[in-house]
């Protein structure tokens, strides 16, 4: 007996001088060591022949594996009488998990081939497993992307990460890709916590607010597994190796690739099955910032829903902010905002993510006529006869984390949501809810509006285009103002006039005086005209009428009849609406297409519905001496 202690504390000396010579191990786990270091040892009470005269293990039956089981380890420990009994009987229960002599088990997935595991190594007195068999890194990957937290963001607690390998102490097998799921899982369900006052407290809300959190992540080994996980907090001394690591791998949907680093935080728990052991291990940290509230986001379309035709192409739209109002009343210029700031959840163009294809509803109008169009069109489709909406789905862009949308079912005071006006119209807000992936998402709607059926006029003066028309031919195409349809969208021009009023006409001031005179609109073979309640009728001058509902301006000719398309008064340029859509005449502002070149006029003061030019817009675009948006000097067309 006091042989077997002596010779338990030889080995125990011969394997902590090797913890420093990694070459002194086996360089398989499928065979026994056959070769063991030579050690120099001296004690008073121990001494026996040194290591080098040991040909392999079978010297040492008391340690070698017979029959499928470990031999009894209680002699290979000297105890003491401080020892605990009962912590002598746990360590022994604990060698009867080792792995058995010459046992093969399917321990890959299933690309790969089985692996011999065999006794292998020596062990010390504070582990009783082979040390070859243990993992000193966990390697774990994200099954598909993760999402970086934002303010009021919704928390994902289910995520599927995967053990994509192990790599073990010992040579031989090194790293074994893939193991099965019945050796090593991570489980779904991860828990969230976040940093209060200095501490990780379990985080429960359904939404992220501003702060330091983490995840946990649970690891669970099945009892079966001849490899073992162990925690920092059981180190065992094997010089480098003392316990195990795990790898993270992350793959963020902002970054477009992959972050890696290593945790060594894994600790062992209480809980336990009839199959596995369950470890726990966390993320790296992550801080959530604090955004700013919109109360209001005004937005600018290349698609105006107010001048569509039938047979206009369904060509992709353009969003962009023209200004955002805080909950504070802060009002902020697009022009101060990064860009691109709103943009296309479907994602449609990923090199333009401000663009959008026409996302249509269809409804039959006053004529009975559908476009039966429901969904995203290609921009070689065309627009049949019909009424319809425009929807767009947007989202703040992922690297903006300054301002973000009012979201319901979080400590928001929500009221109406924040709301969005979209070429100076209000549109129709879906509901806005926390969102699994990057940032809040809501739906835009429009007002419902018709394709309207393009009419030949003719041409008294024998000229084409929109300038160089006679006043002839403006009464003969200027008529029309108040009938037709609901409304309508799409690009301006067409059959329109231009004329050029001399500066000896005063002209009234827009911006100043927007009263309504009371009157009615009338219309004869010339054109229309407006016949105000004491009978006169305005000329060489603007008006603030109303029709249908709707006030606009209109600009009345010499003549008294109304005017279409440009017109350049005092100095000025401005477009009237030419199509009959409802409100024919009406004078358009922001930003227009017309006839394939886009245009900036005026929003609001004193120079509302004035064209911009040779100079910069508010929202930061350049045009040309003709008013025509460029980019490095060249025209950009619709």
């Amino acid at each position: 007996m006091r042989r077997k202690n002596m010779l338990a504390l030889g080995l125990s000396a011969v394997l902590c001088t090797g913890l420093f010579a990694p070459a002194s191990y086996a360089d398989s786990i499928d065979t026994k060591d056959s070769y063991v270091p030579e050690v120099e040892t001296s004690s008073e009470n121990n001494s026996f022949e040194t290591a080098s005269a040991v040909e392999g293990l079978d010297d040492f039956p008391e340690e070698t594996a017979v029959e499928g089981k470990t031999a009894s380890i209680e002699e290979e420990v000297p105890t003491t009488e401080a020892e605990d009994s009962e912590e002598l009987a746990e360590r022994k229960g604990e060698s009867t998990e080792d792995s058995t002599e010459g046992s093969t088990e399917d321990i890959r997935g299933t690309d790969s081939a089985p692996v011999t595991s065999g006794y292998s190594g020596f062990r010390s007195a504070a582990v009783t497993k082979p040390l070859d068999n243990k993992i000193v890194t966990l390697h774990v990957s994200f099954e598909d992307w993760d999402f970086p937290a934002r303010d009021h963001m919704k928390v994902l607690r289910e995520k599927k990460v995967n053990v994509t390998g192990i790599a073990l102490r010992g040579g031989g097998a090194g790293v074994i890709n893939n193991p099965s799921p019945d050796l090593y899982k991570i489980l779904p369900e991860r828990e969230v916590e976040k940093k209060v006052n200095g501490q990780w407290v379990p985080y429960n809300r359904n939404y992220f607010t501003p702060g330091e959190y983490h995840y946990v992540y649970t690891i669970a080994e099945g009892k079966k597994s001849p490899y073992y996980l162990l925690p920092i907090a059981e180190q065992d001394g094997d010089g480098k190796l003392t316990y195990t690591r795990v790898s993270m791998e992350e793959r963020y949907f902002y970054h477009r690739g992959v972050h890696s680093y290593y945790q060594d935080n894994l600790k062992a728990t209480q809980r336990e099955d009839a199959k596995y052991k369950y470890y726990t291990f966390e993320s790296e940290t992550f801080t959530v910032k604090e955004a700013k509230v919109m109360a209001k986001v005004y937005l600018r379309s290349s698609f105006d829903i107010h001048n569509v035709k039938v047979g206009d192409s369904m060509k992709r739209a353009t969003l962009q902010v023209e200004k955002i109002v805080l909950t504070d009343g802060t009002e902020i210029q697009g022009s101060n905002i990064a860009k691109p700031f709103i943009t296309n959840f479907m994602n449609h163009f990923p090199e333009s993510p401000e663009q959008f294809k026409l996302f249509l509803e269809s409804y039959p109008n006053a004529l009975g006529e559908n476009g039966n169009i429901r969904a995203s069109q290609e921009e070689s489709m065309t627009f049949p006869a019909g009424r319809y909406q425009v929807k767009y789905v947007i989202r703040p862009y992922y690297t903006v984390d300054n301002y973000r949308f009012l979201v319901s079912e979080t400590d928001d005071v929500y009221g109406n949501g924040t709301e969005f006006y979209v070429n100076n119209e209000p549109y129709e807000v879906r509901r806005v809810i926390p969102d699994y992936g990057m940032t809040t998402i809501t739906k835009l709607t429009s007002p419902f509006f018709d394709a309207v059926k393009v009419e030949k006029k003719e041409n008294h003066s024998g000229n084409t285009g929109n300038s160089g028309s006679t006043s002839k031919s403006v009464s003969s195409s200027s008529g029309g103002s108040s009938g037709g349809s609901a409304s309508s969208g799409g690009s301006s021009g067409g059959g329109s006039g231009s004329f050029k009023v001399s500066s000896s006409f005063s002209g009234q001031v827009l911006g100043v005086d927007r009263s309504l005179s009371g009157g009615q609109w009338v219309q004869d073979e010339k054109g229309w005209w407006y016949k105000r309640a004491d009978g006169s009728y305005p000329k060489n001058s603007w008006g603030y009428e109303a029709y249908n509902g709707k006030s606009y301006w209109y600009y009345f000719l010499d003549s008294g009849y109304m005017a279409t398309g440009w017109v350049e008064v005092n100095g000025s340029k401005y477009y009237l609406f030419p199509n009959s859509d409802g409100w024919k005449g009406r004078m358009l502002t922001g930003w227009q297409w017309i006839d394939g070149n886009c245009y900036y006029l005026d929003s609001q003061g004193q120079n509302e519905g004035a064209l911009y030019r040779n100079t910069t817009t508010p929202d930061g675009f350049t045009v040309d001496a003709e008013g025509r948006w460029v980019v490095n000097g060249a025209v950009q067309k619709q």
